[in-house]
C-alpha cells in the first residue's frame, strides 16, 4: 500500500483507538494508583520510550537531542500543562466520570484552543467558531444534568481544568513548532512533565509495590500505547496527510470508540445527559471544523 492518504488514515485510526483506550484504562488503574502516581508512571514511562526514539534519530545526527536553553523555560510550560498538571486533573475526574463523559469534554480541546490563540495571538476568531464556543458549552451544561444549580457533577470541574491545560498545552507547541519538530517537542515535554511529578515519588513506590501484577501492566500499558506510541502515529499520519483535517476529523470517533471499549471491559454505558449532551458537543466540533474550511 503506497497510497500516502490511505496510510495516514490508517495511522490516525490506530492513534484514535489507543487514545480511547486511556480513558476507559485509567478509570481501571486508578482503583490501584491515586490520581498523582498514575500520572508520574504514565510520564515516566512514555519518557523512557522517547529517549529510545531520540536515541535511535540520533544516530548519524549529531546525537541525543537536546533543545536550546533559551527555551528550556517554554518547554516546562509545556509539560507542565500539557503532562503534569493535565494529568493530574483527567485523573481526578476520571475517579467519578464515566470514560465517555470524559473523552467528550475533553474533545472540546481544539475550540478552546482556538479561543485561547485569539487571546494571545490575536488569530481571528470567526463567528460561526464564536457559536460553536457557545455551542460546546451549552453541551457541557446538558451533561451536567441541565446545570443543577450552577454546581458542577462530581469530576465535571476536573475534566474542564484537563481540557483548558490541554489547549494550553497546543499553545505552547505554536511557539515551539518554530525552532522543533513535533517529535521533539513532544519528548522533552513528556521529559519535563515527569520531572515535575517527582514529588510524587514516594507514593508511587509504595503503591507499585502494593499493586498486583494486573495493575501494573495497565499502567505500563498507559505510558507506552495511550501515550508515547499515539504520540508518534499521530505524528506520522500528520505528516503523510496530503491535508490536514484528512487525519484529524478521526478524532470524532475518539468518544464513541470510548464509549464501545468501556461497555466491552466493564459492561457500563452512560447516562441519557451524557448522549445529549454529547450530540450538542459533536454538533460544535463539527460546526467548528466546517467554519474553519470556509475561513
Amino acid at each position: 500500500m503506497n497510497n500516502p492518504a490511505l496510510i495516514c488514515q490508517a495511522y490516525a485510526f490506530a492513534t484514535v483507538v489507543l487514545w480511547s483506550t486511556a480513558y476507559v484504562y485509567t478509570k481501571v488503574a486508578l482503583a490501584f494508583f491515586t490520581p498523582g502516581p498514575l500520572g508520574l508512571v504514565r510520564c515516566a514511562v512514555a519518557s523512557l520510550a522517547f529517549v529510545g526514539v531520540l536515541l535511535a534519530r540520533g544516530r548519524g545526527r549529531g546525537g541525543f537531542f537536546v533543545p536550546s536553553v533559551r527555551h528550556l523555560p517554554l518547554f516546562a510550560a509545556s509539560g507542565l500543562s500539557g503532562f503534569t498538571l493535565y494529568l493530574l486533573a483527567f485523573n481526578e475526574g476520571s475517579i467519578t466520570l464515566n470514560p465517555t463523559t470524559n473523552c467528550i469534554v475533553i474533545s472540546t480541546a481544539p475550540i478552546l484552543t482556538a479561543a485561547l490563540a485569539r487571546l494571545f495571538f490575536s488569530e481571528r476568531l470567526p463567528v460561526l467558531r464564536w457559536l460553536a464556543l457557545a455551542l460546546a458549552f451549552g453541551g457541557v451544561v446538558v451533561m451536567n444534568g441541565g446545570g443543577r444549580g450552577f454546581m458542577l457533577a462530581p469530576g465535571m470541574g476536573w475534566v474542564l481544568v484537563a481540557a483548558v491545560l490541554i489547549s494550553l498545552y497546543n499553545i505552547t507547541q505554536r511557539t515551539l513548532s518554530r525552532h522543533y519538530g513535533s517529535m521533539e517537542i513532544a519528548a522533552w515535554s513528556f521529559f519535563a512533565g515527569t520531572l515535575f511529578l517527582l514529588y510524587c515519588l514516594p507514593q508511587t513506590v509504595a503503591q507499585v509495590q502494593a499493586a498486583p501484577a494486573s495493575a501494573l501492566w495497565l499502567a505500563l500499558f498507559l505510558g507506552i500505547f495511550p501515550s508515547a506510541a499515539a504520540y508518534l502515529l499521530w505524528t506520522k499520519a500528520l505528516a503523510l496527510a496530503p491535508r490536514t483535517s484528512l487525519v484529524t476529523n478521526y478524532m470524532f470517533l475518539t468518544p464513541f470508540l470510548s464509549m464501545l471499549l468501556d461497555f466491552v471491559v466493564t459492561g457500563g454505558l452512560p447516562e441519557a445527559s451524557t448522549f445529549a449532551g454529547g450530540a450538542i458537543i459533536m454538533g460544535a466540533l463539527v460546526l467548528f471544523s466546517l467554519a474553519g474550511r470556509r475561513g
